[in-house]
């Protein structure tokens, strides 16, 4: 499906869905979403074909499923279906806005809103029949639990016998985002009515069990599959290209918590004592830049490729770059490890890939530091001193020595523990055992 035809059904959808909502067109809207339907090509069934699946698209977790599937599908075929269909829908029987509903925030004990969330779950009821009956699916695929407008489809699945699977992706968490998480989820004493959850590590299982958010015999510890690409990397010679992803302002913080919920529900817990609502790292983002920047100058023949996340973008922060720095928003980023040497990264998922992919890991570090968070607000991956540029000059001066340093594919550059406690891939067998865990929960079995 092109583009063009993509951006030309997302029109569609948005004249059309909340017309065949609020009339209650139900077939209407069946035939609008097998519409939107998408096969993921790279995970073709290799023989003849018994299961479908609807996959409710999300980056990074469609690439675990594509890394796991191309290899090892092979009778189902599994069909992207955009998450804001559904989201759609739940805009046209609910106000977002009126009622203040996000994804942290989900829970309430407003009678109005209680009763919006049964109209939503009614009609989905509905709308879930009729579309089965067209065209039939054996099971759902999601990868967030706390999606707002997934969750009343988690109850109807359930009633229906349609298994949903969800493959939890955000397992790579700070210490203080734990903290309020788990906070937040028992407070409102949260539960989830998916069928079997697949997650990356014992930690993660773990974080889901202590929230009492689902049986831990529900839950089973795959590891993250989209990591075997990395691990493909380490046996090629990169190029002496520098990779930057961009530092995101409140990466590994509590902001987003706090900013969807309130400053008062999280009074009574104990680390809220010190949050600080200015403190982030949009300042260290900069300053990582002007090195950059000071370094592609003197270094015109070294390509640097910088990586943000559209989201993130603000175009004040990537003016008057040389040519030799080029700026991607669209996209995974993935794919620039393959042929880059260095990788410059700070809290985030990025840096665990470049650890498999054995790359010269290079985190600044010399921000303003909360020192009574104890580091709670960083991720650990246990890197050497080396790996670390304790302030501009020794950031600058780190960068030259990984530069001219020999790349040798048998030499291990970094402690690879932080694999299996983050993303459990250390064996790069994730992608067995996420076909596993599909295969053994196509039909709905009484648990």
């Amino acid at each position: 499906m092109s583009k063009l035809i993509i951006k030309i059904l997302e029109s569609i959808n948005k004249i059309l869905i909340p017309i065949f909502v609020k009339q209650k067109m139900y077939y209407l809207l069946s035939l609008l979403l097998i519409v939107n339907l998408k096969k993921i090509k790279k995970t073709l069934p290799k023989k003849k074909l018994k299961y479908k699946a609807i996959v409710l698209h999300k980056s990074g977790g469609i690439d675990d499923l594509i890394e796991s599937q191309k290899k090892f599908n092979n009778d189902i075929l599994f069909l992207s279906c955009p998450r804001s269909f559904f989201k759609q829908i739940f805009n046209s029987i609910i106000n977002i806005k009126k009622y203040s509903i996000t994804d942290n925030n989900y829970t309430s004990k407003n009678k109005q809103i209680n009763n919006l969330k049964l109209k939503y779950r009614n009609f989905l009821g509905i709308f879930i029949k009729t579309l089965n009956n067209l065209y039939f699916f054996n099971f759902i695929i999601g990868f967030n639990f706390n999606y707002h407008a997934e969750r009343e489809l988690h109850n109807i699945c359930n009633q229906l016998k349609i298994p949903f699977l969800l493959i939890y992706k955000e397992s790579v968490r700070t210490e203080i985002q734990r903290k309020y998480q788990i906070h937040m989820l028992k407070k409102t004493n949260e539960k989830i009515n998916v069928y079997k959850v697949a997650v990356y590590s014992k930690t993660a299982k773990k974080f889901l069990t202590d929230v009492g958010i689902i049986n831990r015999n529900n839950i089973e510890v795959v590891g993250c599959p989209r990591l075997s690409a990395s691990f493909n990397y380490k046996n090629i010679v990169p190029k002496n290209q520098i990779l930057y992803y961009a530092i995101e302002k409140y990466r590994g913080l509590p902001q987003s918590y706090v900013k969807s919920i309130g400053k008062s529900y999280f009074n009574d817990l104990e680390c809220h004592k010190l949050y600080d609502e200015n403190y982030n790292w949009q300042k260290l983002h900069l300053r990582t830049l002007k090195i950059l920047k000071k370094f592609a100058n003197e270094n015109p023949e070294i390509p640097i490729i910088i990586k943000v996340k559209t989201s993130h973008y603000n175009q004040n922060d990537y003016k008057n770059f040389p040519k030799n720095i080029t700026v991607y928003k669209l996209g995974v980023g993935h794919s620039f490890l393959e042929k880059s040497k260095i990788v410059i990264a700070w809290n985030t998922t990025s840096i665990l890939e470049s650890i498999a992919a054995n790359r010269f890991i290079l985190l600044p570090y010399f921000h303003k530091k909360n020192l009574k968070l104890k580091k709670e607000d960083e991720l650990m991956f246990n890197l050497k001193e080396k790996n670390y540029g304790f302030s501009e000059d020794d950031f600058y001066k780190k960068l030259n020595i990984f530069l001219k340093k020999k790349y040798k594919k048998n030499d291990i550059n970094n402690n690879q523990s932080s694999l299996n406690y983050y993303l459990g891939n250390l064996d790069n067998g994730a992608g067995k055992r996420l076909d596993k865990f599909l295969r053994n929960n196509i039909f709905y079995k009484k648990v």
